[in-house]
Formats: C-alpha cells, sequence, structure tokens
C-alpha cells in the first residue's frame, strides 16, 4: 500500500510540474500585445462611370459579372472622326490581375467589319494592382467615306482575368 501511495504521489508531482512549467511557458512568452490581421487574397474587376467624349446617339452597358462592355453604333457615319469613350475599371481587390483575354464578341452590322478600327488601352497581359483604378479607353474609327446609308455596329468587348501572370 506505501509503494501505491508513493506511486501515485510520485505522478501527482510530476502533473503538477508539467502543468507549471506549461503555464509559466505561455505566460512568459506569450504576453505581448498587437494585432493579427488575416487577408483572403482576391481580386475583384468593376467597370463603372462610361463617359463619351462627343454627343452621339451611342449606348453603352457595362456588365461586371461576364466582364463584358457592350457598345450600340446606331450611326457609323458619325466615327469616320474617331470617338474615344472612357471606362472606370477598378479592382476592389487585394490581390493583381491581369488579363489573360480579352476579344470581341456578339458584332452586329450592315457594314464589312473590316473597315471599322477598335483600339483599347487594356490589353492582354495587362496587370491591374489590387486596389487600383485605371481608365479604359476605347476608340473606334469608321474608315469609309463611301457609305451613304445609315450603317449600324454593335460589338462586346470581353476580358477575362486571372491572378496569376501569364
Amino acid at each position: 500500500m506505501k509503494d501505491r501511495i508513493k506511486y501515485i504521489s510520485l505522478i501527482a508531482v510530476f502533473i503538477i510540474l508539467v502543468f507549471s512549467i506549461t503555464i509559466t511557458n505561455l505566460l512568459i512568452k506569450y504576453d505581448e500585445s498587437g494585432s493579427f490581421k488575416s487577408y483572403k487574397e482576391y481580386y475583384e474587376i468593376r467597370f463603372n462611370n462610361a463617359k463619351i467624349e462627343y454627343d452621339i446617339d451611342t449606348k453603352i452597358k457595362l456588365d461586371n459579372d461576364n466582364s463584358s462592355i457592350h457598345f450600340e453604333i446606331s450611326d457609323l457615319n458619325d466615327f469616320i472622326e474617331e470617338k474615344v469613350f472612357y471606362i472606370d475599371v477598378t479592382n476592389l481587390g487585394n490581390k493583381d490581375a491581369y488579363v489573360t483575354n480579352m476579344y470581341l464578341s456578339n458584332i452586329d452590322t450592315n457594314e464589312n467589319g473590316d473597315k471599322v478600327d477598335i483600339y483599347t488601352s487594356i490589353n492582354n497581359g495587362d496587370r491591374l494592382f489590387g486596389g487600383e483604378k485605371v481608365i479604359l479607353i476605347v476608340k473606334i474609327k469608321y474608315n469609309s467615306k463611301e457609305s451613304k446609308d445609315k450603317k449600324y455596329y454593335n460589338f462586346n468587348i470581353n476580358y477575362a482575368f486571372d491572378s496569376s501572370t501569364l
């Protein structure tokens, strides 16, 4: 019986010793004040504030869900002189985003598409830094002087973004 009491006492002393060392170690090493911020890294691209440099009858629809911009140009003859559009592009996230693909789609026209030049300032491979706002410049020029009929040109500019470089 004496051996059993010695054994239990020895285990109790060992448990108290381990517990005391652990508490002391935690209190001494981690008694620092400060803060830790954990951020989820993400990018979120938004189009807004479309501005037209000239007073023309053109409709622009910004589609943030599909990262596209729809243009409806009702009279291409107004575009013999280059017309310029400005659209704010903002990366709301904290991670850089890269343009992996920029392309035109849903082209609907009654004119030869080769006669319309479209320039965009944000193209494949361009980077939008986290929190950055840039202005997308779209220039459209119609290269035909022979047309007397009212020609129209409707199209989308689509963007695909990714967080890794090309």
